[in-house]
């Protein structure tokens, strides 16, 4: 199904209604800007408390430059590999309090974070399922973003660590691509395509 972005029902597209609040939505992108446009259009959709995990710092550049306003509901954690896990447990503990919307960007960026860990991949999916229960237990939506490419041998590689994504059967994945009239937004799992026009991106 492909919904034309000149139909009413695009111009009032609200990323949140997508999104699943049982399973771990996943974004897949090629190019950085896909991935903010998307973000930044859900932060504007959203009415719910945002805890922002900003680990490329692209997001927070954007907002810092005035590109982006700087939105009452969102609460900025920008780690390093020092403070990384206590922002996480304030996250969990905020999350634990009310339904918020929790977003890790990227999976790429938390990986070169931690990339001195032993057992890096399961440090990294402990993070992740851990997260993910907080979220259901508030009904809370987890968003976690992630810079690939598909190799048909190999399935979903972050780009460009190279490093195999281990997919889960508890996600549903949203991959971004462009379009002529925006961000084509695809979900494998049902069909469905949707498309978010230019006009309605705030970095645009």
């Amino acid at each position: 199904m492909f919904k034309n972005p000149s139909d009413d029902s695009q111009s009032k597209l609200n990323l949140q209604t997508m999104l699943e609040q049982d399973l771990i939505n996943s974004v897949f992108y090629s190019d950085p800007f896909l991935k903010a446009g998307f973000i930044s259009k859900l932060v504007q959709d959203t009415k719910l408390e945002v805890l922002y995990l900003d680990l490329d710092l692209l997001y927070s550049g954007y907002v810092v430059s005035g590109i982006l306003p700087t939105e009452k509901n969102v609460t900025l954690f920008q780690p390093t590999s020092e403070t990384l896990y206590q922002m996480i447990k304030e996250i969990l503990v905020k999350a634990s309090l009310s339904q918020t919307i929790i977003v890790v960007d990227s999976l790429n960026g938390l990986f070169n974070i931690l990339n001195q860990k032993k057992n890096l991949g399961k440090t990294v999916m402990s993070i992740m399922m851990l997260l993910a229960s907080i979220a259901k237990m508030t009904k809370s939506y987890l968003v976690v973003a992630s810079m690939v490419r598909y190799k048909k041998e190999e399935g979903w590689i972050l780009s460009p660590t190279g490093k195999r994504l281990v997919e889960t059967k508890n996600s549903k994945k949203i991959l971004l691509e462009y379009g002529k009239e925006g961000i084509v937004l695809s979900m494998p799992s049902d069909s469905c395509k949707l498309v978010i026009p230019s006009n309605l991106i705030p970095l645009v």
